[in-house]
């Protein structure tokens, strides 16, 4: 039987937001260890239930040693990376002589207070310790921020072919399915990637559509060609401020590097060629609800995508609400905003009870500002619930719906995602029956939305997910970079 080291590290950090993230902020996703990984894993539809799938089918023992994860926030704090990471080693070094394989699922956007790129960083000291022979396999969401670090360390990765992000099962099967094959020695895993100067912000990175739909086509038929295991394109979250950042094409060949390379680099070509389709129109939030009200049906989903919570930002914003109330609008609407002071203040009150006070604009300051308002609190919570996409249970503080006339704002101690309905039907609100609702995501909420929505805007709004990202305050990206150079000629 081949025994192989599992672990699970995925945050994904935005370095324009203040604050860190610390172990607290894991505990409330997941932070499992050992043989408890294994429960909570098991049908959930994420990548470790897609490594423990194929082992159980190949005769493999998993031999697990932590399960980190977090939605989207600030840097980690370079203490929590440490009991995450040494966690990984020792079990590695237990381990040592013993291990035929390696399988780690990995977000690969992560920051810390200190470095840039913790999990190649991770990644790297587990083949330190467990050496060149023993294969690493890696799993990656398709907004990784792909380095030379993470390509030397592993000998397969695969990522996503999926936005929104529904794969996270397949991602792990086809990932073990490699690593078990290399281990049987029925394969040679080599990787080649493609680095280029282009990044763009996440709403048209939909793989359902053009233009990212033409480049998973070809990765759907290089995947079927003999000696080709893997292929994928990472077009990275954007609103990090580091010295790598730009998107990556990723092949793993089975024992030739020249092949993987021409079909990377082929990949990188095609991306390029459609960078000016990546770019995102946006809508005045005061036009996209004009054009709801002017339309009998519902519900309108306004996308705050400059605000993302799964994009790293804390979910303060407050445009929406203020165009509402200074609009005089009288219509039904579900809004989400993190604010702990509002959120203690409807505990204080109590349902029922009507209170007022200033909402969002406080934890990004540099991006917006309070609006006062006075409303009635209809819902108090703990803010556990179970999310939809990606699987699991979630807690975002204590929660609280004030209405405010026919507007609902949930409001959260913690960031709420809302790629999906959950938050919303955590405190009883029914998104379907809204005339408005609004989300916090640049693309990933149309899984679960499109199919229901009456129309859908993106909210020309501020934040520290703008997509105009010239607009935000880089500093150590390396130039040229397109678009903040758009006379570029040369991909890479």
């Amino acid at each position: 039987m081949h025994r192989v080291l599992l672990a699970g590290l995925k945050h994904e950090a935005n370095t324009f937001v203040p604050g860190v993230a610390d172990l607290e902020t894991f505990r409330c996703h997941c932070l499992l260890e050992g043989q408890e990984i294994f429960g909570p894993a098991r049908g959930s539809g994420q990548e470790i239930d897609g490594f423990i799938q194929v082992a159980a089918q190949a005769g493999v023992e998993l031999l697990p040693t932590i399960a980190a994860s977090a939605s989207a926030a600030p840097p980690v704090a370079d203490s929590a990376y440490a009991y995450i990471r040494d966690k990984v080693l020792a079990g590695a070094r237990a381990q040592q002589g013993k291990l035929d394989g390696v399988i780690l699922s990995l977000h690969g956007a992560m920051t810390t207070e200190s470095l840039e790129d913790p999990e190649g960083s991770l990644a790297a000291a587990v083949r330190e310790i467990v050496g060149p022979a023993v294969p690493i396999a890696v799993s990656f969401d398709m907004h990784c921020h792909f380095t030379d670090q993470k390509a030397r360390a592993a000998d397969a990765i695969v990522g996503y072919h999926t936005h929104p992000h529904v794969d996270f099962e397949d991602t792990g099967v086809r990932a073990m399915r490699i690593l078990v094959r290399a281990m049987q020695g029925e394969v040679r895993p080599v990787v080649a990637y493609r680095k280029f100067r282009v990044i763009a912000s996440a709403e048209n990175h939909n793989t359902g559509r053009p233009p990212m739909k033409d480049l998973m086509d070809r990765i759907a038929a290089m995947e079927r060609e003999p000696g080709i295991l893997a292929a994928t394109i990472f077009p990275t979250q954007p609103w990090m401020d580091v010295t790598e950042l730009g998107w990556s094409t990723v092949v793993v060949a089975d024992g030739d590097p020249a092949l993987a390379q021409a079909r990377a680099d082929e990949l990188a070509r095609m991306a390029w060629e459609r960078r000016e389709q990546f770019l995102v129109q946006k809508t005045p939030v005061g036009e996209a609800v004009e054009q709801a009200l002017r339309s009998d049906g519902h519900p309108f989903v306004l996308a705050d995508s400059s605000d993302s919570v799964t994009g790293g930002a804390y979910g303060d914003g407050n445009v929406l609400l203020r165009t509402l109330l200074e609009m005089d609008y009288r219509d039904s609407a579900l809004l989400t905003l993190t604010d702990p002071e509002a959120v203690a203040a409807c505990f204080a009150a109590g349902v029922g009870n009507e209170v007022t006070m200033p909402l969002g604009g406080k934890l990004a300051p540099q991006f917006y500002q309070p609006v006062t308002v006075s409303g009635r609190v209809k819902t108090l919570s703990d803010g556990w619930y179970v999310r939809e996409l990606p699987p699991g249970p979630i807690g975002i503080g204590r929660t609280a719906v004030l209405q405010v006339g026919r507007i609902s704002v949930l409001l959260s101690e913690r960031p709420a995602p809302t790629i999906d309905q959950e938050a919303y039907h955590s405190v009883g609100l029914e998104p379907r029956n809204a005339k408005i609702v609004q989300v916090k995501s640049p693309g990933g909420f149309r899984a679960i939305y499109g199919p229901f929505a009456a129309g859908i805007f993106e909210l020309a709004a501020p934040g520290p997910t703008d997509s105009e990202l010239t607009r935000l305050p880089f500093r150590k990206i390396r130039r040229p970079l397109w678009p903040f150079d758009r006379e570029l000629t040369a991909p890479w």
